[in-house]
Formats: structure tokens, C-alpha cells, sequence
């Protein structure tokens, strides 16, 4: 079985090639199918030249390999885990083997507006390695480049939970995301409430127990959903010990960005600064934390306003669920729009106007 990828205008292509002899699962097709949370995928057989096929059509997203190349914070961390393992959650409940999903970075696609990654799931009658979900989560963190220390903490502690259970269940690790998840939305409460208020805690200590309060009122409340009734699947958890290598070899990656261009630029009209666009995801924003360019003086923009995207050379602006809106051309843009930036393309972040220079 091989694969081969390529990125369409508006959503990735990514083709299996399956044997003859091995049978495309309807019903498992079908399940995947069905739209749950963190799922934005349709699968379906197809032939190409004669050649039996497992087609998958993707929304516009970047790839996991392209979204890594920036440096991480602890709520994409965490809300990059959660979403694998709620969509995972979702595949055991309806008695689909774990197996079967990719759990390889090169087949996983994220999406910006809410940190959902797409999982890759073969619904064929061939028996698979079982899932070594250890084995990934170290590798994969293995790979990140952190943010500040408060990221590499969390990364830690994920490490640690491996350390300590040396079997895995799926049920547990899940309910151990959804906790350090809830941890995640009280600190973002509490640095949204000072933002707004234009003011800093007056201590160290006073900010640590606000936080530890935001957190324990937020655990205290349900802010999760699982797409079904799920039951405790602790003993069919057993085995996952085997090396997650799937039979998906010969790829052929044509989404990269080409790379060694040193990038253009944005001119800030107020004050004349150029920026330059030096990496393929590139945040906009007032927060001091997670945002590639930060505008100090603005109020009206957001923590992190927009990004700008590179794929394959051409640059896009996205909204991201802004207070004060993005506009191009004078136009809003709506949040997890892409348009695409040309030479001269004049753009705001609320109030505050950029051009857009190729250089």
C-alpha cells in the first residue's frame, strides 16, 4: 500500500493505493464518515488507472509537519492532544480498531481556528499494528520547538504520565488530557481579563491564586461532549505496545513550502516598520506571548489577531476569531477565511493598517 498527497486550491488530496486483494469495509467507511468532532474528512474508494483507491478529500488546513515549524504554546499543546484523543475516543466507542488510524504527524492536518487535527483512518479488512500512542506523543513532542517554559512543562508532564503508566488505557489518558485541558481555558480566562482591563496582577503570588481559583471553578464545570455515550474500554485498552509503523511507504509530499526564500514583508503604515514574513505560519496579535509580531500600542487588536500563511510560495491572511475583525481591501474577512496577499495588498487589524510587500 502506498500514498501519494497534493494540495488542491482549497483542500489536500491524499490517495491510498490498496491491493486487489484486500477489501474496502463499507460500514467502517461509513462511520468515519459521519461528521464528529475534530472530523472534516470524506473517504471514498476510487480507481485511477485501473488502480483500486482510498481517496481523501480535506478542508484547507496546513499539515502537522508545516504548523510544527513555529514555536508552541501550552493551549495548542494541549489542544492539539485533545483532539486526537477525542477523535480516538469517537473511533473505540463505535468498536472501529485504533489500529487503523495513522498516528503519524506526515498524515495529520490541523486547523487554526480551533486547533482540531484531522486523523487519517483506513477503513480496510487488513489486521494493523496496534497503536503505540507512547511512541508518538514522545516523538512528537521530541520534534516541538516551545515557546516559553510553561510549554515545555505541560510537555513534560504529558512525558510523565507515560513514565508512570506503563500500560495504557485509552480512557484514562483521555480523562488526563480533559484535566490539563480545563487548566489550559482558566489560565487563557485570566490572561484575556488582564488584557482587556489593560492591567497586570499586582503580584506573583495574588496571579497564582487566581489562576489555581479559574481552574478549579472551570474543573468544577463540564466542558467537554463526547460525540456518543462512551463505556470504560480499560481492558480492551490493553497492547497498546507495538510500534505504530503502517504499511504507508512511497510518499510523495507536494504541499512544503519551497523554503529557502527569505520572505516578504509587512509595512506597518503608523509607525513605517518592516516585518518580515519569515516563517510559514506567522501570528499577529497583542498578546506578549504567541503571536510572531506583537503590536504593543493598539488595543483594539486582538491576542492573536491573524495569521499569515505560506503555502507553496503564495501567502493567504486569515481571521482569527478577531474582536475587531480583519479586512483586506477595505472587505472583512470572515474568521478561518483565507485570502490570498499580493503585491500592495493593503490589509487591517481592526484600526491598524499593513501593506503587504513581495519584496
Amino acid at each position: 500500500m502506498s500514498a501519494e498527497k497534493a494540495y488542491l486550491c482549497d483542500e489536500y488530496k491524499l490517495y491510498f493505493k490498496i491491493e486487489d486483494d484486500i477489501d474496502i469495509l463499507r460500514n467502517e467507511m461509513e462511520i468515519y464518515n459521519s461528521s464528529f468532532v475534530g472530523n472534516n474528512c470524506f473517504c471514498h474508494q476510487e480507481y485511477i488507472d485501473g488502480q483500486k483507491t482510498l481517496k481523501y478529500s480535506i478542508p484547507a488546513m496546513l499539515t502537522m509537519e508545516q504548523f510544527i515549524t513555529k514555536k508552541i504554546h501550552r493551549d495548542e499543546l494541549v489542544a492539539i492532544f485533545f483532539s486526537i484523543v477525542d477523535q480516538l475516543m469517537y473511533i473505540k466507542a463505535n468498536d472501529l480498531p485504533i489500529g487503523k488510524v495513522i498516528l503519524s504527524i506526515g498524515y495529520m492536518y490541523i486547523n487554526l481556528d480551533d486547533m482540531s487535527v484531522q486523523l487519517i483512518y483506513l477503513p480496510i479488512d487488513k489486521e494493523m499494528d496496534k497503536c503505540n500512542m507512547g511512541k508518538f506523543v514522545r516523538d512528537f513532542i521530541g520534534r516541538l520547538t516551545f515557546a516559553n517554559k510553561e510549554a515545555s512543562d505541560c510537555a513534560y508532564e504529558i512525558i510523565k504520565y507515560f513514565d508512570h503508566n506503563k500500560i495504557f488505557y485509552l480512557s484514562d489518558f483521555y480523562k488526563y488530557v480533559v484535566g490539563i485541558r480545563n487548566n489550559a481555558a482558566a489560565h487563557s480566562v485570566i490572561e484575556d481579563t488582564f488584557l482587556q482591563e489593560g492591567k497586570s496582577p499586582l503580584s506573583v503570588e495574588q496571579y497564582e491564586a487566581d489562576l489555581k481559583a479559574a481552574a478549579e471553578q472551570q474543573a468544577s464545570q463540564p466542558s467537554f461532549k463526547l460525540a456518543k455515550e462512551v463505556k470504560d474500554y480499560s481492558m480492551n485498552d490493553i497492547g497498546f505496545g507495538v510500534d505504530d509503523d503502517s504499511d504507508v511507504t512511497s510518499t510523495t509530499v507536494l504541499t512544503s513550502a519551497s523554503g529557502k526564500k527569505s520572505g516578504p514583508v509587512i509595512i506597518r503604515t503608523r509607525t513605517g516598520e518592516r516585518i518580515r514574513i519569515d516563517k510559514p505560519i506567522f501570528c499577529i496579535g497583542k498578546s506578549a506571548q504567541g503571536v510572531d509580531y506583537q503590536v504593543t500600542d493598539n488595543n483594539s487588536v486582538s491576542r492573536r489577531h491573524a495569521y499569515i500563511i505560506n503555502v507553496n510560495g503564495v501567502y493567504y491572511l486569515r481571521d482569527n476569531k478577531s474582536t475587531n475583525h480583519t479586512y483586506l481591501g477595505g472587505k472583512i474577512i470572515n474568521s478561518g477565511t483565507d485570502m490570498m496577499l499580493i503585491d500592495g495588498s493593503r490589509f487591517k487589524l481592526a484600526n491598524e493598517e499593513f501593506t503587504f510587500k513581495e519584496k
